[in-house]
């Protein structure tokens, strides 16, 4: 199995199989209706397969904790200027690839999402309206049945109703190929790294 092929490993759905979402070597922009604890557990991720990561983010002090094992390959800024930090590359090569991680309320420009190894991934409580990043993005994530007027607006009726039946714990990923519904697998280690004041 490739890099590729394996991608980021989001949680288990009904049936029990693993749920993931590539990680290149295409362009991928990812839109998140959630909380924006669910883009430091990408991040964490993404640096988890060899990706530099960038983020972009209200609360730098929250990912003072992944910042602590990232290697130096973990950059937190309070905007997406300067990203991508260089030409993004193939697992392995010089510069790897590159994952840009945005919870800021304005999201990032769809054309930062332009060439191979680039993933972005923008979290929020309610999608903006009139935005290009979330018209048809790659994969779109609701992590709650609360979200399912938002995801009503983004992707009509009946993927508002499939959200709205979600039990708890539960999430729905949307993505062109299908819908999944699944629970996000998260270790205690990636829980200590994620929680502010603690630490692995």
């Amino acid at each position: 199995m490739t890099w590729a092929e394996a991608g980021v490993q989001l949680g288990t759905n009904r049936e029990g199989r693993v749920v993931a979402l590539p990680a290149g070597p295409g362009p991928a922009r990812i839109a998140v209706l959630g909380e924006s604890l669910f883009g430091r557990l990408f991040g964490l991720r993404m640096l988890a397969v060899g990706a530099r990561v960038t983020a972009a983010t209200r609360v730098p002090a929250q990912w003072h904790g992944i910042a602590q094992v990232a290697g130096g390959r973990l950059t937190v800024a309070d905007g997406v200027a300067g990203w991508p930090p260089g030409p993004a590359a193939p697992p392995s090569q010089e510069g790897g690839p590159q994952a840009l991680v945005c919870d800021l309320r304005r999201p990032p420009s769809v054309t930062l999402a332009n060439g191979a190894w680039r993933t972005i991934l923008h979290v929020t409580r309610d999608a903006p309206r009139r935005s290009f990043f979330w018209t048809a993005p790659d994969a779109l994530l609701a992590l709650d049945a609360r979200f399912a007027e938002a995801t009503g607006r983004l992707l009509g009726a009946d993927a508002a109703r499939v959200t709205a039946a979600l039990s708890p714990g539960e999430v729905v990923l949307f993505r062109p190929a299908g819908t999944e519904i699944l629970r996000l697998d998260i270790s205690p280690a990636e829980t200590a790294l994620l929680t502010p004041g603690r630490h692995p």
